[in-house]
């Protein structure tokens, strides 16, 4: 038997028991879970460092924390979220009763990204464990030390077969997402989500993708410049811009373009220093030369400096892009800048875009605001804002279209792990006659009183 078989069989085996349905039993792994967190951070700090160049403070706010957070909602709404819940019916369903029950898929797979190894990969598991299933954890083999910290965390905190972590490359990922799951659970690229979404069809197999985008920034002429050069900046080089969440490019309008320009100047050179240095670097020397190749495709106004040795690459700016970078999803610190003057015109471009992961606005319009975001559908829509509507663990999560299927964080993730089962019960001793033929009534009066 393969190694993907294998694991799927150890969690099967696992879910058959019982062991992880009952909800004392959710709580005391979700508590390990964090537990485990906690005892582990030094290594887990030390592996971000190692893969990707984080710094303590970095890997603790955008990794760490948001896992905390998630726990801990989890541990509160958990009761509520796993009871039983009576539904409303009809009168002619009386005296019959209707619920709803929130039930385990059974055994699930979680594929992690590389860019935010340890939040990508435990926020989705805290989900699938609250929800009562088994789960088979791949992490990015981008990532190693990440992964292999994760591998040792998941020892630690879970039982055999109740939570397992695969490692491996795109061959075993491949394997995995060919068995017949439950549920698989991606976060990664648009092409490879369409490979997943594939596998997993042959097995009729649900899926949560959450995948990326070309998220577009649009700055408003009454934007303030100043405030909004720092959004911008903070989100967009945030983790060298390896973020699926960052604004990829701005459209800025034509009369606010040179102020924005110089206010992203000097919040560059506040935020990393004159040289770029303070921000971290690319993961690797693929990705760097991927992203070096698009500095021809626009005029370099802030930036531009590229470090092979240190996998390094300057937060930078770009004038004049060309029209097609603005439709690629960078993935690095790259920001091109182009101008609008039009609305009408303005709208009808976003229009045609693919749905974006999310979209931003900055302007103090909220009638602007609320074209932007009719004209192009998204994930998530943050105004005069960046990112942080992912911090919020009662909002949904995901994309929509060619940015993901499917949403997580808070009551959505556990929604998204479980079956919801409807529920009759009728009285064993009761046997409502009207339903049964022939008919009792003319169907006039059945319309009457049935509606």
């Amino acid at each position: 038997m393969d190694e993907a078989a294998a694991l799927l069989d150890a969690a099967r085996a696992h879910f058959s028991t019982g062991a992880t349905r009952p909800l004392p039993a959710r709580v005391a792994a979700l508590k390990a879970l964090r537990d485990g967190l906690e005892a582990m951070e030094g290594e887990i700090l030390a592996a971000l460092r190692a893969d990707l160049g984080k710094s303590d403070f970095d890997s603790w706010t955008s990794e760490i924390l948001l896992v905390r957070q998630e726990i801990a909602l989890a541990l509160k709404r958990l009761p509520r979220w796993a009871g039983e819940r009576r539904v409303g019916g009809r009168w002619f369903h009386f005296p019959g009763r209707a619920a709803l029950r929130m039930e385990p898929r059974g055994a699930v797979l979680i594929l992690g990204p590389w860019n935010y190894p340890v939040q990508l990969c435990l926020v989705p598991l805290v989900s699938a464990v609250a929800a009562g299933n088994a789960v088979v954890l791949k992490p990015s083999e981008v990532a190693p030390a990440s992964a292999e910290v994760l591998a040792r965390l998941v020892a630690r905190c879970f039982a055999p077969g109740h939570v397992a972590v695969a490692q491996g490359g795109p061959s075993l990922a491949a394997a995995l997402t060919a068995q017949p799951f439950d549920h698989l659970f991606f976060t990664g690229s648009t092409e490879t989500g369409r490979k997943v979404a594939e596998a997993a069809a042959r097995n009729l197999a649900i899926t949560t993708l959450e995948l990326g985008g070309a998220n577009p920034c649009i700055v408003d002429a009454d934007a303030d410049p100043v405030p909004t050069a720092r959004r911008i900046a903070w989100a967009k080089f945030l983790n060298a811009g390896q973020t699926c969440l960052a604004p990829n490019h701005v459209l800025v309008h034509e009369s606010k373009a040179e102020a924005l320009l110089d206010a992203l100047r000097a919040t560059v050179a506040r935020f990393y220093g004159e040289d770029g240095r303070g921000m971290q670097r690319v993961v690797n020397a693929r990705h760097l030369a991927r992203l070096e190749a698009m500095l021809p495709r626009g005029r370099t106004a802030i930036g531009g400096g590229v470090d092979h040795n240190a996998l390094h690459m300057q937060p930078t700016v770009l004038l004049d892009p060309d029209p097609a970078l603005l439709e690629e999803e960078i993935f690095g610190p790259i920001l091109p800048v182009a101008t609008w003057l039009d609305r009408d015109a303005l709208l009808a471009g976003l229009a045609r875009r693919p749905s974006p992961l999310a979209l931003y606005v900055h302007t103090r319009d909220a009638g602007f605001a609320e074209a932007v975001a009719a004209a192009l559908p998204s994930g998530g829509l943050c105004v005069n804002e960046h990112i942080v509507h992912c911090t919020v663990p009662d909002l949904p999560f995901g994309g929509v279209g060619p940015s993901g299927s499917g949403r997580y964080h808070g009551e959505a993730g556990f929604a998204a792990f479980s079956n919801a089962r409807a529920l009759f019960r009728q009285p064993a001793g009761i046997d409502p006659t009207l339903r049964y033929p022939p008919p009792k009534a003319p169907l006039s009066m059945i319309r009457r009183l049935m509606g």
